[in-house]
């Protein structure tokens, strides 16, 4: 199974209730609400969720979303910050995550993915005699992975947690039996490479800036898509 939806609600008390993955084909059209295709706000029952919500097509060049629910659509691109989905966009992401607006203490998600859709890391380009090309960084060492990951674990949970939020070093340090110091050391390395990919600020290590850099440029990937 390439591409594939499945629908979930987390309630109040933070239970998944979700239904099976369903593959998806290519230019297939698949609504989701109260009276689409998938059911979403039916289980838990949810009347702010539209009865066609949202439409979703994996089309040639990635994820085709059309936003026709009341209350509006959150799109989650994993390990990237989210943001209000427009009436229709595309989305080229190996996981995308729509959360649909309905009910405030209920959160309903629309799980897009597809492994064929995975973020490259860029191909140097040969310098000329003008002009030297910068050197790519080398890839995450695994303890250095092994940090950011559980500095930002909340921020790439799949499905998708909110709100979300970074741990503190010292508690990042308890978790994985380092001093701070250790973890701290690390964490500066990591965001080393993200500046040589383009980091445009730098604040402080638990600032997810860095982190968003990393995976846009394939650096850091969904657990168990690791190449």
């Amino acid at each position: 199974m390439t591409a594939a939806i499945q629908v979930l609600c987390r309630d109040r008390d933070g239970v998944l209730h979700s239904g099976p993955p369903r593959p998806v084909t290519p230019g297939e059209a698949v609504l989701v609400g109260r009276e689409g295709d998938l059911a979403l706000g039916v289980e838990p029952a949810d009347p702010k969720v539209s009865r066609r919500a949202v439409e979703v097509t994996r089309t040639g060049s990635g994820w085709r979303v059309d936003v026709t629910n009341r209350n509006g659509v959150v799109v989650h691109p994993w390990g990237q910050p989210p943001g209000l989905a427009p009436a229709s966009s595309v989305h080229v992401w190996p996981r995308v995550a729509l959360r649909v607006a309905g009910r405030p203490e209920l959160q309903h998600w629309v799980l897009l993915t597809d492994d064929t859709l995975r973020v490259p890391r860029p191909v140097p380009v040969p310098g000329t005699s003008l002009t030297e090309t910068a050197d790519q960084p080398r890839p995450l060492t695994w303890p250095q992975e092994e940090a950011v990951r559980e500095l930002f674990a909340e921020l790439l949970a799949w499905p998708p947690l909110v709100p979300a939020t970074p741990l503190q070093l010292k508690q990042v340090g308890t978790r994985l039996g380092l001093k701070t110091e250790t973890v701290q050391r690390r964490l500066e390395e990591v965001r080393k490479k993200a500046v040589a990919l383009g980091l445009a600020r730098t604040g402080s290590l638990t600032d997810p800036e860095y982190l968003y850099v990393l995976v846009r440029a394939g650096y850091l990937e969904p657990a168990g898509d690791a190449r």
